[in-house]
Protein backbone atom coordinates (compact mmCIF):
# COMPACT_ATOMS: atom_id res chain seq x y z
CA UNK A 1 0.00 0.00 0.00
CA UNK A 2 0.76 3.24 -0.60
CA UNK A 3 1.93 4.24 3.49
CA UNK A 4 4.74 1.92 2.75
CA UNK A 5 6.02 2.65 -0.25
CA UNK A 6 4.94 -0.90 -1.59
CA UNK A 7 3.44 -1.17 -5.07
CA UNK A 8 0.20 -3.22 -4.47
CA UNK A 9 -1.68 -5.42 -6.83
CA UNK A 10 -5.54 -5.03 -6.49
CA UNK A 11 -6.65 -7.82 -4.30
CA UNK A 12 -3.18 -8.57 -2.31
CA UNK A 13 -2.97 -7.19 1.18
CA UNK A 14 0.25 -7.39 3.01
CA UNK A 15 0.15 -7.16 7.21
CA UNK A 16 3.35 -6.57 8.59
CA UNK A 17 5.83 -9.12 6.87
CA UNK A 18 3.37 -11.14 5.92
CA UNK A 19 2.00 -11.22 2.37
CA UNK A 20 -1.63 -12.75 1.91
CA UNK A 21 -2.53 -12.76 -1.57
CA UNK A 22 -6.78 -13.42 -1.88
CA UNK A 23 -9.16 -12.05 -4.80
CA UNK A 24 -12.13 -11.05 -2.93
CA UNK A 25 -15.10 -12.87 -3.82
CA UNK A 26 -16.86 -9.43 -5.24
CA UNK A 27 -13.70 -8.25 -6.94
CA UNK A 28 -13.16 -4.61 -6.61
CA UNK A 29 -13.37 -2.24 -9.50
CA UNK A 30 -9.24 -1.34 -8.86
CA UNK A 31 -8.05 -0.79 -12.47
CA UNK A 32 -5.42 2.17 -12.49
CA UNK A 33 -7.80 4.43 -13.80
CA UNK A 34 -10.39 4.12 -10.93
CA UNK A 35 -7.63 4.89 -8.27
CA UNK A 36 -7.69 8.33 -8.05
CA UNK A 37 -6.00 10.62 -5.97
CA UNK A 38 -9.30 11.55 -4.33
CA UNK A 39 -9.00 8.23 -2.92
CA UNK A 40 -5.60 7.43 -2.34
CA UNK A 41 -5.68 11.10 -0.55
CA UNK A 42 -9.31 9.96 1.15
CA UNK A 43 -7.75 6.89 2.47
CA UNK A 44 -4.85 8.17 4.02
CA UNK A 45 -6.64 10.57 5.88
CA UNK A 46 -8.76 7.92 7.28
CA UNK A 47 -5.77 5.99 8.44
CA UNK A 48 -4.49 8.82 9.80
CA UNK A 49 -7.95 10.29 11.68
CA UNK A 50 -9.56 6.85 12.67
CA UNK A 51 -8.57 7.24 16.64
CA UNK A 52 -9.99 3.59 17.35
CA UNK A 53 -8.80 1.86 13.82
CA UNK A 54 -5.69 3.17 14.73
CA UNK A 55 -5.33 2.06 18.27
CA UNK A 56 -6.65 -1.43 17.41
CA UNK A 57 -4.50 -1.61 14.03
CA UNK A 58 -6.71 -1.62 11.63
CA UNK A 59 -5.34 0.24 8.39
CA UNK A 60 -7.48 0.99 4.97
CA UNK A 61 -5.36 -0.43 2.06
CA UNK A 62 -7.53 -0.06 -1.11
CA UNK A 63 -10.09 2.41 -1.16
CA UNK A 64 -12.82 3.05 -4.48
CA UNK A 65 -15.72 4.27 -5.32
CA UNK A 66 -16.72 0.16 -5.62
CA UNK A 67 -15.69 -0.40 -1.69
CA UNK A 68 -12.49 -1.10 0.20
CA UNK A 69 -9.88 -3.65 1.77
CA UNK A 70 -8.32 -2.87 5.17
CA UNK A 71 -5.74 -5.33 7.50
CA UNK A 72 -5.43 -5.76 10.97
CA UNK A 73 -2.76 -7.63 12.30
CA UNK A 74 -3.82 -10.14 15.35
CA UNK A 75 -2.15 -10.20 18.47
CA UNK A 76 -2.87 -12.57 21.47
CA UNK A 77 -4.74 -10.04 23.10
CA UNK A 78 -7.56 -10.25 19.95
CA UNK A 79 -8.14 -13.87 21.33
CA UNK A 80 -10.95 -15.48 23.07
CA UNK A 81 -10.22 -17.78 25.99
CA UNK A 82 -9.83 -20.78 23.24
CA UNK A 83 -6.98 -18.83 21.44
CA UNK A 84 -8.75 -18.22 18.42
CA UNK A 85 -9.77 -14.31 17.05
CA UNK A 86 -12.86 -13.02 19.15
CA UNK A 87 -15.99 -12.55 17.09
CA UNK A 88 -16.58 -9.02 17.94
CA UNK A 89 -12.71 -8.74 16.33
CA UNK A 90 -13.95 -10.21 13.23
CA UNK A 91 -17.32 -8.25 13.72
CA UNK A 92 -15.02 -4.99 14.21
CA UNK A 93 -13.09 -5.69 11.05
CA UNK A 94 -16.21 -5.47 8.97
CA UNK A 95 -18.07 -3.02 10.17
CA UNK A 96 -15.26 -0.60 9.96
CA UNK A 97 -14.38 -1.64 6.22
CA UNK A 98 -18.24 -1.30 5.16
CA UNK A 99 -18.34 1.74 6.47
CA UNK A 100 -15.02 3.37 5.35
CA UNK A 101 -16.43 2.09 1.68
CA UNK A 102 -19.80 4.25 2.38
CA UNK A 103 -18.36 6.74 3.36
CA UNK A 104 -15.88 7.19 0.38
CA UNK A 105 -19.34 8.04 -1.22
CA UNK A 106 -19.09 11.73 0.01
CA UNK A 107 -21.17 11.39 3.59
CA UNK A 108 -20.51 10.65 7.25
CA UNK A 109 -22.46 7.32 8.31
CA UNK A 110 -23.54 4.96 10.81
CA UNK A 111 -24.62 1.26 10.20
CA UNK A 112 -27.93 0.68 10.83
CA UNK A 113 -28.51 -3.32 9.81
CA UNK A 114 -26.14 -5.90 9.91
CA UNK A 115 -26.45 -9.59 8.92
CA UNK A 116 -23.72 -11.47 9.67
CA UNK A 117 -22.42 -14.82 9.42
CA UNK A 118 -19.17 -16.49 10.93
CA UNK A 119 -18.05 -19.73 9.02
CA UNK A 120 -14.77 -20.48 10.46
CA UNK A 121 -12.68 -19.35 12.97
CA UNK A 122 -9.74 -17.72 13.04
CA UNK A 123 -7.07 -20.15 14.19
CA UNK A 124 -3.01 -19.09 14.21
CA UNK A 125 -3.44 -15.90 11.94
CA UNK A 126 -1.32 -13.29 12.54
CA UNK A 127 -3.57 -11.18 9.54
CA UNK A 128 -7.00 -10.21 8.95
CA UNK A 129 -8.10 -8.89 5.26
CA UNK A 130 -11.44 -7.51 4.89
CA UNK A 131 -13.16 -6.36 1.23
CA UNK A 132 -16.68 -4.31 1.08
CA UNK A 133 -17.97 -4.40 -1.93
CA UNK A 134 -21.08 -2.14 -2.88
CA UNK A 135 -24.50 -3.75 -3.75
CA UNK A 136 -26.73 -0.52 -3.14
CA UNK A 137 -26.04 2.93 -3.05
CA UNK A 138 -29.50 4.55 -2.08
CA UNK A 139 -30.41 8.37 -1.65
CA UNK A 140 -30.33 7.44 1.94
CA UNK A 141 -29.03 4.23 2.40
CA UNK A 142 -26.26 2.15 1.35
CA UNK A 143 -25.53 -1.87 1.36
CA UNK A 144 -22.38 -3.56 1.33
CA UNK A 145 -21.08 -7.25 1.31
CA UNK A 146 -18.03 -7.68 3.63
CA UNK A 147 -16.00 -10.64 3.49
CA UNK A 148 -12.98 -10.68 6.04
CA UNK A 149 -10.66 -13.64 5.63
CA UNK A 150 -7.25 -14.73 7.21
CA UNK A 151 -3.80 -14.62 6.19
CA UNK A 152 -4.21 -17.65 4.83
CA UNK A 153 -6.65 -16.66 2.35
CA UNK A 154 -9.57 -18.87 4.42
CA UNK A 155 -12.64 -17.26 4.47
CA UNK A 156 -13.47 -16.69 8.25
CA UNK A 157 -16.74 -14.35 7.80
CA UNK A 158 -19.15 -13.00 5.57
CA UNK A 159 -21.92 -10.23 5.98
CA UNK A 160 -24.30 -7.62 4.89
CA UNK A 161 -23.98 -3.83 6.17
CA UNK A 162 -26.40 -1.22 5.66
CA UNK A 163 -25.35 2.34 6.54
CA UNK A 164 -27.60 5.59 6.61
CA UNK A 165 -26.06 8.71 4.91
CA UNK A 166 -26.20 11.60 7.62
CA UNK A 167 -27.03 15.04 7.63
CA UNK A 168 -23.43 16.28 9.22
CA UNK A 169 -20.44 16.82 7.04
CA UNK A 170 -17.84 14.37 6.57
CA UNK A 171 -15.10 15.56 7.42
CA UNK A 172 -12.21 14.89 9.93
CA UNK A 173 -10.91 17.00 12.46
CA UNK A 174 -8.11 19.25 12.33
Amino acid sequence: NGSRGIFQMPGSVICGNTRAIYHCPLRLNLKAREITKHYEALRQQINQSDEYSTKIGLVVTELSADGAQTEMPITPEYHNPFHTVHGGILFTVADVTGGVAAFAQGSAVCTVDSSFHYLNAGLDTKCLHACAKALKIGKRLMVYDVFVRDDQGTLLWKGTFSYSKLTIPASFPN
